[in-house]
């Protein structure tokens, strides 16, 4: 949900801050379980700890400058996201990345159900500021 980014987690901690106790705390110590569990992971290995952690990398690199997608994929002219409900931020940023990594064509293609949500969300959803940055506790 906030892909360890410290912008949604504030965005999230804000919007749990509004709810009427006890709930808002029971809120707060999810996330902050969420959070410390990830680090104390984090703090294992310098290996990536879930496919999230490596998207993350992954999206660093791309928005870094790193060549490593047109090195491996010159010739690729689309990328297509096919039949999805929703995207989590994860893949949100690092189809970010990929939008300043690469000249290709990004296509998503949306459930009936849900895209005319998902493309309202969009914008916000990409507007974050530097995708793949981690939050340090």
């Amino acid at each position: 949900m906030t892909n360890f980014h410290p912008d949604r987690i504030a965005a999230l901690r804000d919007v749990t801050d509004e709810f009427a106790t006890p709930i808002a705390d029971e809120a707060t110590t999810l996330v902050d379980g969420g959070l410390a569990v990830e680090t104390w992971l984090r703090d294992q290995t310098d290996k990536a700890v879930s496919k999230t952690a490596l998207l993350r990398r992954a999206t660093r690199r791309l928005i870094d400058g790193d060549e490593v997608w047109t090195d491996c994929y010159p010739d690729i002219e689309r990328i297509s996201l096919v039949g999805v409900s929703s995207i989590p931020a994860p893949e949100v940023d690092f189809l970010y990345g990929l939008c300043t990594a690469t000249t290709a064509d990004i296509e998503l293609h949306l459930r009936p159900g849900t895209s005319e949500y998902l493309t309202m969300r969009l914008p916000d959803l990409l507007s974050i500021d530097y995708p793949g940055r981690e939050v340090n506790l």
